[in-house]
């Protein structure tokens, strides 16, 4: 009779547990009945019943005698069976999803290999020969190692993978990327800024030859007058040709006099890559004494001018003697202007080194060429025939556009990054912008190197979207996540929390043995509560977008295992009944705003609005919701503290205990305040 009784005691238990892993089974994968129907699902009810442990505990009054031990290495004899019939059915499944699913097929081959690796059917057989020697305590040890295998390997089976991790390998690929490409625009823009400094300088070096073919000009027209009033030429016609070239002279000893001052600003130019700026260069407008300069020839001019004003007066006197001497001087000095404008266009033009901008030019498209591959995702064989497809394009006469025009945007098995072919299609300009310096026309090579830019900014726009998009799927699953783990939690919460409201009224003096029994199960339950806080809380600081999430999750995370602790100990009193009601509450606050952001979402994604990634998981007004809630409930225990303590049946020392815990809630609170106050003012 005791024995039946027993028997029907482990039963009920049984099918207990095994309704509550069909649950959990429920909650960890809504949509398993589309793993292939009822085969998929008789394997996870076996699963269930397995993962139920077969207690060898006996009743209240009834000894551990063998026909109990017996009973139960009979049953757990059958649950052996199950076992050897659960790697049957997987091994079968996984055959027959093989071609139509062959994911989950493979994932019930790695179930199936794990579970004939942990032996866990020689570890049920162990339990059945130790049931047998009536060896209880044994079988109890091996029996919880089974099922936490059996819980491991169902959780696994059941459970979507998480695209968290790959999502953030996406993130950062994608990121490291950008980097590159911003990189890449920066040195781009330099090499433009440099050929900008080139065609400033070429442009100055030209002003100065066509200055100095004017003087040339007005030399070789003094030469003749000088000839001529050699020649006894009429003076008074030679003194009006004089006046006239002193005009022209002094014009150009004014065009020349312009121009030493913007060559003295922009000397500094003349040498790209250099550490001297045009600033630095333009605090001195004096070059070095043996250095020709234009300044130099505007002060050979001044004095050619007054030597020709000299020869006029001298004319206009009839002193050719020394009409000739002052036309003499002229010319020297017109001689002087002239050498020194030419000597100075031609240092301008030895110091652009046009070569060594051109190779710099040719490495960048290099590198630009090297991320064009890298982020079609070909490879090593792909970047050499895209590197010989723009050479032979440019030999052919393409132009740089039609030369990556259809550049391809897949890579076999991987997938393109956005803007990729803008990146492949800047390559050629870059390489035509390196040979147009080498032919020394920097107007072409700026040109060129412009359109470059145009493309790499265009990909890099491509990639700002792109990141967007990855965030906010990010944000996404990480929500979904979150609200699985938060729903999970509160529905293993609301058991404890139930179990622990029955005990505690029913009195701990009133307790049978099958009573301590379930306070001791929902001991455990009430720690996995705390563990997967723990977890959850890792999810959240690796994202630390979120300032009230974090510290509430440890609020659950150390009350979870500190109820744990104490109803381990037998405790089922009010204070730990209060603090599973704020674990509840806290769950179902965050589960609320989890809720609203996701409907937030939703709702821009049905307005065709992107959304923003970069934001936070949560907005402010939800965080500052959770935060009052927080605050809430730490007034309603300040006021339940209050009338406890009128209250004599309550131990001063359990009040003392609430009064520490209630002030540490209240610190937290204060600080999670503080924390949003310096988040919101950094955001602004």
């Amino acid at each position: 009779m005791i024995s039946r009784g027993i028997e029907t005691m482990v039963e009920g238990e049984r099918l207990r547990r095994a309704e509550w892993w069909s649950q959990r089974s429920n909650a960890w994968l809504p949509d398993v009945r589309s793993w292939s129907g009822c085969a998929v699902s008789s394997v996870l009810i076996v699963f269930a019943v397995l993962a139920a442990p077969i207690s060898p505990a006996a009743g209240d009054d009834a000894p551990a005698s063998q026909p109990v031990a017996g009973s139960l290495a009979e049953r757990q004899s059958l649950v052996r069976d199950r076992v050897t019939r659960l790697e049957d059915r997987m091994f079968q499944l996984s055959q027959a999803l093989r071609k139509s699913e062959p994911d989950k097929a493979a994932r019930l081959l790695d179930g199936l290999g794990r579970l004939r690796g942990d032996q866990v059917r020689d570890t049920i057989a162990k339990i059945v020969k130790e049931l047998e020697s009536n060896q209880l305590s044994d079988a109890a040890n091996d029996q919880q190692e089974v099922i936490s295998k059996l819980q491991s390997l169902l959780k696994e089976l059941v459970e979507e993978p998480s695209q968290l991790d790959e999502r953030k390998d996406d993130i950062e690929r994608v990121e490291a990327i950008r980097r590159s490409l911003e990189s890449l625009i920066k040195e781009q823009e330099e090499a433009i800024q440099k050929a900008e400094s080139v065609r400033a300088a070429q442009r100055r070096a030209e002003a100065l030859e066509a200055a100095a073919q004017r003087i040339d000009d007005l030399l070789k027209r003094q030469r003749d007058s000088s000839a001529r009033t050699a020649a006894e030429g009429d003076l008074a016609t030679e003194a009006m040709e004089q006046a006239r070239l002193r005009g022209e002279t002094e014009a150009v000893a004014e065009a020349v006099a312009s121009l030493a001052e913007v060559d003295s600003v922009g000397s500094g130019a003349d040498r790209p890559g250099d550490t001297e700026t045009s600033e630095s260069a333009s605090s001195s407008n004096d070059f070095p004494a043996n250095e020709p300069s234009a300044s130099k020839a505007a002060e050979s001019l001044g004095r050619a001018s007054d030597a020709m004003e000299s020869a006029e007066k001298s004319m206009r006197g009839n002193s050719r003697t020394e009409a000739q001497a002052s036309q003499s001087k002229a010319e020297e000095a017109l001689n002087a202007a002239r050498e020194e404008l030419t000597q100075r266009a031609d240092q301008i033009r030895r110091k652009l080194q046009l070569e060594e901008q051109a190779e710099e030019q040719r490495q960048t498209a290099e590198k630009t060429a090297e991320l064009g591959e890298q982020m079609s995702g070909k490879g090593a064989a792909a970047e050499s025939g895209a590197g010989q497809q723009g050479r032979d394009g440019r030999e052919s006469g393409e132009s740089p556009e039609r030369e990556s025009g259809d550049s391809d945007n897949g890579g076999g098995e991987n997938e393109a990054t956005p803007g990729q072919q803008d990146v492949q299609q800047a390559v050629p300009f870059q390489r035509d912008a390196a040979d147009q310096l080498e032919k020394k026309n920097a107007d072409k090579a700026i040109e060129q190197q412009e359109k470059a830019v145009e493309k790499l900014k265009k990909a890099q726009e491509e990639l700002e979207d792109r990141m967007d998009q990855l965030r906010k799927e990010q944000q996404e699953e990480m929500l979904a996540a979150l609200e699985s783990r938060f729903r999970a939690m509160l529905s293993r919460q609301l058991e404890c929390n139930k179990v622990t409201t029955r005990l505690g009224e029913l009195g701990a003096a009133n307790w049978k043995r099958s009573d301590q029994l379930e306070l001791a199960d929902v001991s455990q339950r009430q720690r996995w509560v705390g563990d997967q806080a723990e977890e959850t809380l890792l999810l959240l600081k690796e994202d630390g977008s979120t300032v009230i999430l974090p510290t509430m999750i440890e609020e659950i995370r150390d009350d979870a295992r500190d109820v744990a602790d104490r109803l381990a100990a037998a405790d089922a009193g009010e204070s730990v009944r209060i603090t599973q009601s704020d674990i509840e509450s806290m769950l179902r606050d965050m589960i609320e705003a989890i809720e609203r952001k996701q409907e937030e979402l939703a709702d821009q994604a049905d307005s065709g609005q992107s959304g923003d990634g970069s934001q936070p998981l949560l907005p402010g007004s939800a965080e500052l919701k959770l935060l009052r809630s927080c605050q809430i409930r730490v007034n309603r225990a300040t006021q339940q503290l209050k009338a406890d303590r009128e209250r004599s049946e309550i131990p001063a020392d359990d009040l003392a205990k609430r009064l520490r815990r209630l002030a540490e809630k209240q610190q937290s609170v204060a600080d999670m305040a503080k924390a949003m106050h310096e988040s919101l003012r950094r955001a602004q």
